[in-house]
C-alpha cells in the first residue's frame, strides 16, 4: 500500500483496469476453454462417429458374415479385410487402430483387425481383457443400433478413445460390431493446442487492450497534468494567466474551476498589492503629518509654558497692586480724618495758625505720596494692560494651531478610513487628536474671553485712575490754596473753615475712588488667578495632546512596518501584469 501512494494517478487507474480487465479476460478465457473443451469433445465425438460409420460402410458385409463362420488369420478374408483396414488407417492418418468383433456373453471374439494388433488379438479366439467402459459402450452401440464413443478410458495399453459402429447387411441386421480406437495423448495433444492457441489469442487481446487503455488513461489524464502543473505555479506565486484545456466531463469542470480560482486569486493579489501600496504611502504620509503635528504640539507646549509663567507673574503683580490700593485707601481714610479735625480746629484757627501751617504742609506732602501712589496704580496697570493684550495674541496663536492640529487630525482620520481594516487604530488616534484639539480651541476661546473681561476692566481701572490722578491734582492745588489761606487764616477764619471742608469733602471722594480702585484691582487678581488656573489647564492639555502626537507617530510607522511587510509578502506572487512589465 505504501507503494501505491507513490505511484501516480496514471499508472494507479492503469494498474487498477488492468488487473479489473485481467480477471474478466481470465473469466472469459477459462468459460471459453471450458465451452471449447466440451464442443471440442462433441466435434471429436462426432467426427470419430462420422469415421467410424464411413469405416463401417466400406467392409463388405459378406466379407465378415463368411469370416463369422470361418476365423482365423489363414482365411483370405481375414487377410484381405486386414489390408483394407490398414489402408484405411494410414488413409485416417490418426487412429491407433481398428477391429471387428463378434460380441459374446463372456467376451468379444475378434474376427478382424489392423496388422498393428496381430499381437494382442487372436482371430477367433475370446478376448476378456477389456476396460468396462470399452464393454458397455460396446454393448450400449449394439442396442442403440448406432454409433457410440467411449469416454477417456485406460487400460494395460494405455488411455483410449474408442467409437463403435454396428456393421449391418443387407437387411439392416448387426452382424459384428466396428471398433476404432484413438490415443487419448492425441486427443489431448489437440485440446491442449487449442487451448494454447485461446490463451494466446486471449493474451495478445490482453496486451493490445493495456496499450489501448493506456493511450486513452494518458489522453484522459493529460488535461488533469495540465491542471496538476497550474496548481504547482500557483503554489510557487507564478499567477500568471493560464489557458486550460475545458472539457465537459468531471476534469474539464476541474479545470474551469482552476482556471476561475487562478484568475479570482490574481484580482485578489493586485487588490492586496494596491491597498498596501496605498497604505505603505498613507503611513509615510501620516508619520509626515504626525511629525509635524508633534513638532507644532512641542511649540505649543513650550508657548503655553511661558505663557502661564506671564500669567503667575500678571497674578503676582495684581496682588502687589492691591496691597498698594489698600495703602493709599488708609491713607487717604488719614486724610479725611485729618480733614476733619482740621475742621474741628478751624474755630481755634487764628490761635493756632502755625499749628495749622504744619498742618497744611503734612496735608501737601501727604497728598504727594498720594500722587505717586495713584501714578504707580496708573502704570502698573497699564502694564497689565499691556499683559493682557500679549496673551490675548498668545492665545489667538494657540486657536490658530488647535485648529491647524484639528485639521491635521481630520486629514488623518480621511486617511486611516481609506486604509479600511488597518486604518481602525489610526482612526481612533485622529479623533483622539481631534477632541484634544477642539479641547484646546474651546479653552483658548475661554481664555480669550476671561482676557477680553480683564481687558475691560483695566480700561475702566485706567478711567477711574485718571479720575483719581486729576482729584489728586486738584486736592494738591486746593492744599496750595489752603497754604495761602492759612495766611490769612488770621483774617478769614471762617474762609478757611470753609476750605477745610471742601478739603474734607475731596477727601471723602478721594476715599470713595480709591476703595473702587482697590475693588476694580481685586477684579483684575481674580481675573488673574482664573487666567493662570487656565493656561495652566492648557498646558496640562497641550503636553496630553504631545504625548498623543508621540502615539501617532509611532503608531504610523508601525503602519508603514506592516505595511512594508505586506508588500514583500505579496511580491513573491507573479501575475501577469508583471510579467509584461518585465
Amino acid at each position: 500500500m505504501q507503494f501505491l501512494k507513490n505511484v501516480s494517478l496514471k499508472y494507479k487507474l492503469l494498474l487498477t483496469v488492468s488487473i479489473i480487465v485481467l480477471m474478466l479476460i481470465s473469466i472469459i478465457t477459462t468459460q471459453s476453454i471450458s465451452e471449447l473443451n466440451k464442443r471440442m469433445n462433441v466435434d471429436l465425438e462426432q467426427e470419430l462417429k462420422s469415421v467410424g460409420i464411413l469405416t463401417a460402410m466400406n467392409l463388405d458385409s459378406d466379407q465378415i458374415k463368411h469370416l463369422l463362420t470361418e476365423k482365423g488369420e489363414s482365411n483370405p478374408d481375414f487377410k484381405n479385410l486386414q489390408k483394407q483396414l490398414d489402408m484405411i488407417q494410414e488413409e485416417q492418418g490418426i487412429m491407433s487402430w481398428s477391429y471387428i468383433w463378434d460380441m459374446k456373453d463372456k467376451g468379444v471374439n475378434p474376427i478382424g483387425y489392423t496388422s498393428n494388433l496381430n499381437e494382442v488379438y487372436e482371430a477367433g479366439e475370446i478376448f476378456e481383457e477389456l476396460a468396462d467402459e470399452h464393454v458397455a459402450t460396446a454393448k450400449r452401440a449394439i442396442d442403440n443400433n448406432q454409433s457410440e464413443v467411449t469416454n477417456v478410458f485406460e487400460d494395460q495399453y494405455g488411455a483410449w478413445r474408442t467409437v463403435f459402429t454396428p456393421i449391418k447387411d443387407d437387411n439392416g441386421k448387426i452382424i459384428a460390431l466396428l471398433g476404432i480406437d484413438y490415443s487419448a495423448d492425441y486427443i489431448n495433444t489437440i485440446i491442449k493446442t487449442s487451448m494454447i492457441k485461446q490463451i494466446a489469442i486471449a493474451v495478445v487481446g490482453l496486451i493490445i487492450l493495456l496499450i489501448l487503455l493506456y493511450i486513452i488513461i494518458d489522453r484522459l489524464l493529460k488535461p488533469l497534468k495540465k491542471v496538476v502543473d497550474v496548481a504547482n505555479q500557483v503554489a510557487n506565486g507564478e499567477l500568471q494567466q493560464v489557458q486550460l484545456e475545458i472539457t465537459k466531463d468531471e476534469i474539464g469542470n476541474l479545470s474551469q474551476s482552476i482556471q476561475t480560482m487562478v484568475t479570482n486569486l490574481q484580482h485578489i493579489i493586485l487588490n492586496i498589492r494596491n491597498t498596501s501600496n496605498h497604505v505603505s504611502s498613507a503611513a509615510s504620509q501620516l508619520t509626515v503629518n504626525a511629525g509635524e503635528s508633534f513638532n507644532s504640539s512641542t511649540d505649543i507646549a513650550k508657548d503655553m509654558k511661558r505663557i502661564n509663567e506671564n500669567a503667575e507673574a500678571a497674578m503676582v503683580m495684581t496682588e502687589e497692586t492691591a496691597a498698594a490700593m489698600e495703602e493709599t485707601a488708609t491713607g487717604i481714610q488719614q486724610i479725611a480724618d485729618s480733614a476733619n479735625t482740621a475742621a474741628e480746629s478751624s474755630i481755634a484757627a487764628s490761635l493756632a495758625s502755625e499749628r495749622g501751617d504744619k498742618v497744611v504742609q503734612q496735608v501737601i506732602s501727604q497728598m504727594e505720596l498720594i500722587n505717586g501712589s495713584v501714578e504707580q496704580i496708573g502704570k502698573t496697570i497699564n502694564g497689565l494692560h499691556v499683559n493682557t493684550n500679549k496673551i490675548s495674541d498668545i492665545v489667538s496663536l494657540i486657536t490658530a494651531i488647535a485648529d491647524q492640529t484639528n485639521l491635521l487630525a481630520l486629514n488623518a482620520a480621511i486617511e486611516a478610513a481609506r486604509a479600511g481594516e488597518h486604518g481602525k487604530g489610526f482612526a481612533v488616534v485622529a479623533d483622539e487628536v481631534r477632541r484634544l484639539a477642539e479641547q484646546s480651541s474651546q479653552s483658548a476661546t475661554e481664555i480669550y474671553n476671561l482676557i477680553s473681561t480683564i481687558q475691560s476692566d483695566s480700561n475702566a481701572s485706567i478711567v477711574v485712575m485718571e479720575k483719581g490722578k486729576a482729584d489728586v491734582k486738584a486736592g494738591m492745588e486746593y492744599t496750595d490754596e489752603v497754604g495761602e489761606i492759612f495766611k490769612e487764616i488770621l483774617t478769614s477764619s471762617e474762609e478757611v473753615a470753609s476750605q477745610i471742608r471742601e478739603i474734607s469733602a475731596a477727601s471723602q471722594q478721594i476715599s470713595a475712588s480709591s476703595e473702587e480702585v482697590a475693588a476694580s484691582v481685586n477684579n483684575i487678581k481674580q481675573s488673574s488667578e482664573l487666567s493662570s488656573e487656565f493656561s495652566s489647564n492648557v498646558s496640562k492639555a497641550t503636553q496630553e495632546q504631545l504625548t498623543t502626537m508621540q502615539e501617532v507617530k509611532e503608531a504610523s510607522s508601525s503602519l508603514g512596518i506592516t505595511a512594508q511587510e505586506l508588500q514583500a509578502l505579496v511580491a513573491k506572487f507573479k501575475l501577469e501584469n508583471d510579467e509584461n512589465g518585465k
